[in-house]
């Protein structure tokens, strides 16, 4: 057992689908962005503070973050992307089918962000002022990039094996 794990962590992709998986995963529990509603500021109530995150969109109050609307489609493209980054690392004997598995990958995470950055658009969420970008929306970049990274490094590993067995 320690040994088909260690050799499937001697493997640069491995790093790099993890570095995914964990980008991924931090998707839960970091905001995409964060802005102030002003849409409810005429009716007496106060500024709030409001973040966009892939669960969903939070109103920030000093008893804690309180969801208003739910973003299934991103929870679902969130799980997407973290389970297929952490079975592209185990199917490190089919590099064939890890290679598929990074390109789905890579095409659901440029659809995830797409989704994100269309519901934190202040067009879709009404008037804002002090909108900004945090920490998850970089973390799309983080992610389509460790997959295109790993996709290289698998190729260069099949073109070694592939080199290796004509040599034989």
């Amino acid at each position: 057992m320690t040994n088909y794990i260690w050799r499937m962590i001697q493997r640069i992709q491995s790093i790099y689908l993890a570095v995914a998986f964990l980008a991924a995963s931090a998707l839960f529990f970091v905001p995409v962005v964060s802005f102030v509603d002003l849409d409810n500021i005429g009716q007496g109530s106060i500024k709030e503070l409001v973040e966009i995150r892939a669960l969903g969109k939070y109103v920030m109050s000093m008893a804690g973050p309180n969801k208003v609307e739910a973003y299934t489609p991103g929870l679902i493209l969130t799980v997407l992307v973290a389970g297929l980054a952490l079975a592209a690392i185990f199917t490190f004997k089919n590099r064939k089918l890890q290679i598929n598995l990074c390109w789905l990958n890579a095409f659901l995470a440029i659809g995830l962000s797409v989704f994100m950055m269309l519901k934190a658009q202040p067009e879709s969420v009404g008037q804002v002022s002090d909108w900004s970008a945090k920490i998850g929306a970089y973390l799309f970049s983080v992610i389509i990039i460790c997959l295109i990274l790993a996709i290289k490094s698998i190729r260069k590993d099949d073109n070694l094996i592939k080199s290796a067995d004509r040599l034989r």
